[in-house]
């Protein structure tokens, strides 16, 4: 074990791991200078706001998974496992279209997520991008913790057999974020961590119907 420019060196079945020496981030305390457990302080909200992108970006890249028909099965089926483990127990998802106004139903995750999978019986081809980051919101205190919201923007291609386009849609939706200090079924023991929740259509373009 040795000391080197401030990183501890431990060799673990000859392997070393890299254990940072650098100052703790302090948690936040109140005027009687007593750490308060159920608030974070601004660093740790931005860093949360970072990690919340990064799930998002990971749902987007489940849903084009989901949604290949070239895919094996069981490679979306396990995406449709792991896309609902990035959401809140009860979590749904909003579909939409405009004929003469905007009409929009709610679904379970779970069965958006199948439907989502059975569009192969109705497109040959089928291509979901994603254009731009999401955007995060700032950081609201609740009492369970912390919430907000974030915003994905997506491209929904549907192809018949011979190519040709039948289905193509841009469109925005809006998720909401829970952040709070919960039991980690991983590491058994309370974390702060963030869950996305509801899903809702915030615009749709052309007129057509929303998947």
């Amino acid at each position: 074990m040795r000391l080197v420019y401030g990183v501890l060196l431990i060799a673990l079945v000859g392997c070393p791991v890299a254990v940072s020496l650098g100052q703790p981030t302090p948690l936040p305390v109140n005027k009687g200078l007593l750490v308060q457990d159920d608030q974070l302080t601004d660093a740790q909200l931005r860093d949360f706001q970072e990690l919340t992108q990064q799930k998002v970006n990971e749902f987007q890249k489940y849903l084009s998974i989901i949604a290949d028909p070239d895919q094996p099965d069981r490679v979306r089926e396990l995406a449709i496992e792991n896309a609902q483990m990035l959401f809140m127990p009860n979590a749904s998802m909003q579909v939409g279209s405009v004929k003469t106004k905007l009409v929009v139903k709610d679904y379970p995750l779970p069965i958006y997520l199948r439907r989502l999978k059975n569009l192969d019986k109705k497109y040959f081809d089928i291509t979901i991008t994603f254009y731009d980051l999401a955007l995060v919101g700032d950081w609201e205190k609740t009492k369970a913790g912390y919430s907000t919201t974030a915003t994905y923007f997506q491209r929904f291609q549907g192809r018949g057999k011979n190519g040709k386009m039948l289905y193509n849609a841009k469109t925005s939706k809006q998720m909401d974020v829970d952040l709070r200090n919960r039991k980690d079924p991983f590491y058994e023991e309370n974390r702060w961590t963030v869950l996305l929740g509801d899903v809702r259509v915030a615009e749709i373009q052309p007129k057509k119907s929303v998947q």
